[in-house]
């Protein structure tokens, strides 16, 4: 978890930021719209893929003794959100090095159990971060018109 909130999270603020980067880098003299469309996408996935871990830190890691494997993270994202998210972050985040055994977690009945205890609260979650990703486009789209 420290390496996630110590650098790999991305957050509202660095979704931000990139949107105003494009928004200070916009120019009607050269035609980059595909380029910036590809740069505001990978952003949103960057802040959706970091806000699901966010929300498996903040709630199920706080559960009796989860074994949270890359495989139970993704399954739970997919259940609980509808997506899987960056699976090299999650790889690199739940990914233990050397280990040999399956978790139990990760079946699909155990996860099934574990996404219904926060279903309610991942869709409030969840509501909260799309409306956090309009609001950053509201902002940028003021400042394309501007510009």
């Amino acid at each position: 978890m420290h390496m996630f909130l110590g650098g790999r999270c991305y957050t509202a603020e660095n979704l931000e930021k990139d949107y105003l980067a494009e928004v200070a880098n916009y120019s009607d003299d050269r035609w980059e719209a595909p380029q910036r469309a590809a740069r505001l996408a990978a952003a949103v996935k960057r802040y959706k893929t970091s806000e699901m871990l966010r929300f498996i830190f903040a709630t199920i890691a706080y559960d009796p003794d989860p074994d949270l494997t890359p495989l139970t993270v993704k399954r739970l994202c997919n259940a609980l959100f509808g997506r899987t998210g960056s699976q090299w972050l999650i790889v690199e985040v739940f990914g233990e090095k050397g280990r040999q055994h399956r978790s139990t977690d990760s079946n699909p009945e155990a996860v099934e159990k574990m996404a219904a205890r926060y279903r309610h609260a991942a869709g409030q979650h969840w509501s909260a971060t799309l409306a956090e990703i309009e609001r950053v486009k509201r902002i940028y789209q003021a400042g394309i018109k501007t510009s």
